[in-house]
């Protein structure tokens, strides 16, 4: 039985609603540590140097160190607590769990970030953070809109890698949320078969 079109629209009403919020509660908290970095940084720099030029490039790097910061903390928490991660450290000791922690770690943040970061570092934010400056002046207010006019760039690409690289990016089960066996299940091999070479 087809759906009515109304309820069609409504479910990707939801659908784009639900996701809004995922990237919402992904992205604020970062860009909350970035802004404050960047104007921190470009502020900072052009009291000293008095040039926009260098307000810029020291309010892009401020703002990178800020941002991923939480990045990286954030990667690094989700995945040291995944069930692929626990079952590493059971076997083979906190150390093989810390070199998995860390692979797992920067390959995500490599997959969401990466080409947002090449094409906003090296290109966008630098030389939308000077014309903001060189349009409205050395002052706070200037490299807020020059770094918002920039993150538009990097989102639109960010969100993007984010959505195809999603079991790339996101940490497998925790081992707090992964299903408990039950006593039942341990007693019969066959529910789970150690064959080598099937995904444990």
């Amino acid at each position: 039985m087809r759906r009515p079109a109304a309820s069609n629209r409504l479910l990707v009403m939801t659908t784009n609603r639900g996701r809004a919020r995922v990237w919402l509660l992904r992205y604020l908290p970062l860009e909350v540590c970035g802004t404050i970095a960047a104007l921190l940084g470009a502020w900072y720099a052009y009291e000293a140097s008095g040039s926009l030029a260098i307000a810029a490039l020291a309010g892009s790097l401020a703002e990178s160190v800020g941002y991923y910061t939480l990045v990286v903390v954030r990667a690094v928490r989700g995945h040291a607590a995944s069930a692929r991660v626990l079952r590493v450290r059971g076997r083979d000791g906190r150390g093989r769990a810390a070199l998995v922690t860390a692979g797992l770690t920067l390959r995500s943040v490599a997959v969401e970030f990466g080409p947002a970061e090449i094409v906003d570092s090296v290109l966008v934010r630098p030389a939308l953070l000077w014309a903001a400056s060189a349009a409205l002046g050395a002052h706070p207010w200037a490299w807020l809109v020059g770094k918002l006019a920039a993150d538009a760039v990097f989102y639109a690409i960010a969100i993007v890698s984010f959505e195809l690289g999603r079991r790339v990016i996101l940490p497998a089960e925790t081992g707090a949320s992964a299903p408990a066996q039950s006593p039942a299940s341990v007693d019969r091999p066959i529910a789970r078969p150690l064959i080598s070479g099937a995904p444990r």
